[in-house]
């Protein structure tokens, strides 16, 4: 049968090639599609995967009513110790780092501002990755910073320098670079979250808008399961009421823009309808073949083929051609996969998660992450992709048997 079968495929060249890369499209637009969808989600990821979050989460405040001394940006308003504890308690919630953005504006400018506690390694602990000069905070550190390289070079600052903030001076202990280890909260000066909750607690530009309590918090950085992370979102969002500000991957997402959302949501559909369309096309190419050779198995009815070794054979050669569209679907997905990688994929940080003044000179700065588009075909792709090609298969073998039917040996051998 084997031999027959191969002689069958090579007789008949065109109506093979045709077939095999019929089905070979179907199967690359599927494949490259979800390997196109992967590589934004992956990209869509990166922004938290900086800082080694999965999903911050803040609450929208208000405006403050003047901007002298220390400010929150409207973006962000005082989260309390219980609803910390809330969050951490969710189910799937792994940790929870705490930290207070703020703005400050005195005589000798603005500088954005950013408390954390650096004995937690993710959120604001990754800054550590980027430093260049002079050393990280320590737990118990008060009254020292650490300042943004680029702040450090417009204002002449070095180590042992000092700094401003709300009247406050702050030693210099360390240079970082920012910019390297993520686009999430940049500030210019970072401090010991203790020394920022002090602050903030008197400041009155803070105390006019918010209720703010010695121990609160107004950006958090949270580590969650991944397949939980949307439900935690969700429950993240209840906890923080309808001023919720709560960004994971899947927001990011939405901020790729309509190509991608297209592909995300109807990616699996558009793979799916082209992978029918060629099975139609090898449907029809293996009915075409069928009726060309209705000679031939009128011959084989004669000299004492049954049906179902006759319907046993055409599944063999269809089996044959559609695992070979398949592998050439394959190859296609992965060439194509393989050019997508060598392009960038910029992904827009919202204001929110860090923002900066509106009316200060230059306005607020455009804020992006540019990763590599990940595309890549997995396992359970290529797993699925020679599912289909069976599928394909077995769905024109349903056919075969009642398209065989039909051929009348008496008839077609009338002539004879």
């Amino acid at each position: 049968m084997l031999s027959y079968v191969t002689s069958e495929l090579s007789r008949r060249p065109s109506r093979t090639v045709a077939a095999v890369i019929s089905i070979g499209i179907g199967i690359a637009l599927f494949v490259s599609l979800q390997a196109y969808a992967n590589g934004f989600r992956a990209a869509a990821r990166a922004p938290l995967s900086e800082v080694g979050a999965d999903i911050t989460a803040q609450r929208q405040g208000d405006v403050p009513e003047e901007f002298e001394g220390i400010v929150y940006p409207h973006s962000v308003a005082p989260i309390d110790p219980d609803e910390i504890k809330a969050m951490a308690a969710i189910e799937g919630v792994e940790d929870v780092a705490e930290s207070l953005f703020f703005w400050s504006f005195d005589e000798e400018g603005f500088l954005a501002g950013l408390g954390f506690d650096p004995s937690v390694d993710f959120g604001p602990g990754r800054l550590k990755a980027g430093l260049t000069e002079g050393r990280f905070l320590q737990p118990g550190d008060s009254d020292v910073t650490i300042v943004d390289t680029s702040f450090a070079i417009q204002n002449a600052l070095g180590l042992d320098d000092t700094v401003s903030i709300a009247g406050r001076q702050f030693v210099i202990v360390g240079l970082v670079d920012t910019a390297s280890v993520g686009q999430i909260a940049n500030a210019n000066v970072y401090l010991s979250l203790a020394d920022a909750r002090e602050m903030a607690a008197l400041a009155p530009n803070v105390l006019a808008v918010h209720d703010m309590g010695p121990d609160d918090a107004n950006l958090l950085f949270l580590k969650a399961e991944q397949t939980q992370a949307e439900d935690v979102v969700a429950a993240v969002e209840v906890v923080l009421g309808e001023k919720a500000l709560v960004s994971s991957a899947e927001s990011f997402g939405g901020q790729l823009g309509a190509l991608f959302d297209l592909i995300d949501r109807f990616g699996v559909i558009v793979g799916l309808s082209a992978f029918l369309f060629a099975v139609a096309i090898l449907l029809r190419t293996v009915a075409a073949g069928v009726w060309e050779r209705r000679r031939e198995v009128a011959m084989m009815r004669a000299v004492g083929w049954r049906h179902r070794n006759i319907t046993r054979q055409l599944m063999s050669e269809t089996l044959v051609v559609t695992f070979l569209g398949g592998l050439v679907g394959l190859a296609l997905a992965w060439l194509a996969t393989a050019v997508m990688s060598r392009s960038d994929v910029t992904v827009p940080v919202p204001w929110e998660l860090s923002p900066s003044p509106h009316f200060l000179p230059g306005g607020a700065a455009d804020v992006t992450v540019v990763v590599p588009l990940d595309a890549q075909v997995t396992l359970t792709t290529v797993v699925i992709a020679l599912v289909l090609s069976l599928v394909a298969a077995a769905l024109v073998s349903l056919w075969l048997p009642r398209r065989i039917a039909n051929i009348k040996p008496a008839e077609v051998l009338r002539s004879e």
